[in-house]
This record gives C-alpha cells, structure tokens and sequence, in this order.
C-alpha cells in the first residue's frame, strides 16, 4: 500500500463532536445500568433503613430530670454542628435509686446508694429509643451515618435537658 492510499483512507475517518457525545452517552448509559444494579443489590441485602430499638442507661440523673423522659420524647445527637434524631422514646424511663460501685479499704467491692430523701435526689435512668438505620458487617449505622456501638457513651440531649448516655444494646425490631 502507497503512502497516499493511507493518507486517503485516514482523511476519510474523522473524529467530531457528534462521535465524542456518542461515546459520552454510551459510557453513561453503561454507568446507569451499573448504579442500578448497585441500588437493587443494596436493597435486596437488607441495606435499606430499618427500625431498631436502642437500648440505654443514663447514670445520677436528677428526679425532676427523669420525670421529664416520657413517651414520645424525641432524643438528638450533635454531628459536626447539625442536629442528627438519634430518636424517640418507647416508654417512659425506668428509674432507680443512682448507685456507686467503690471498694473499701480490704479491696471489696461496696454499693453505695445516693439517698432519696429530698425532693430532688439522683437516680440511674434506663430506655429504649425507636430509631432508624443499617447494620452491615456488625456495625450499626444511625440513619445509615452516624456510628453507634454498645457500651459506646454519647453527649445526647432532648428539648429540655442534655445527658451522657450509655448504649447497652441495638437490635432490629423483628
């Protein structure tokens, strides 16, 4: 082949805009399909947001405090300045009389128990919060974002009080 035959047969394949948004539309179209299967796979494994029920604890809380936490109160998480629904409360709390494990000089372990004879005295808290998330591989995730594991403390607050609580377990409501 001549040199000149390659230059024609070059000359008569040329490259356009037209061609360029043709290969565009057809990479996007194999992404489409691709994200599609994505999202379907992510709901048939159970990924979706479901309800769970978090279990908790709130220690030396003052009785006035606790008498606040009834049904429906809503409790919320700070993540990096915005306000996450961490959320609602089942029931009203269980309360019982705020309690201190020390030990005494002999290396025993000792109750103490905060006394209950005024009118505002310290109780331990306990709750069940009605929430939304994911679990996937063991971890928890609030709303599918925020992380929560048991025995893990959060800085948690409602509309009238602010507490640390202590998570004492997740499950999935069946």
């Amino acid at each position: 082949m001549k040199s000149t035959e390659k230059k024609n047969i070059f000359s008569r394949i040329r490259f356009n805009v037209v061609d360029a948004v043709l290969i565009l539309l057809a990479i996007l179209a194999i992404v489409g399909v691709w994200q599609r299967k994505n999202l379907q796979r992510l709901f048939d494994s159970g990924e979706a947001l479901e309800s769970y029920t978090v279990t908790f604890e709130i220690k030396k809380i003052r009785s006035t405090t606790a008498d606040l936490l009834e049904k429906g109160t809503e409790f919320y998480l700070q993540d990096q300045n915005t306000r996450v629904s961490l959320g609602t409360l089942a029931e009203q709390v269980s309360t019982s009389a705020a309690t201190v494990y020390l030990q005494d000089k002999d290396g025993n372990t000792v109750k103490a128990v905060y006394p209950q004879d005024n009118f505002e005295y310290l109780l331990d808290a306990g709750g069940m919060l009605n929430c939304r998330g994911i679990e996937h591989d063991g971890v928890f995730l609030l709303e599918g974002k925020t992380y929560l594991a048991v025995n893990q403390v959060v800085a948690a607050y409602t509309e009238t009080a602010d507490f640390e609580i202590r998570i004492t377990s997740i499950q999935k409501v069946a």
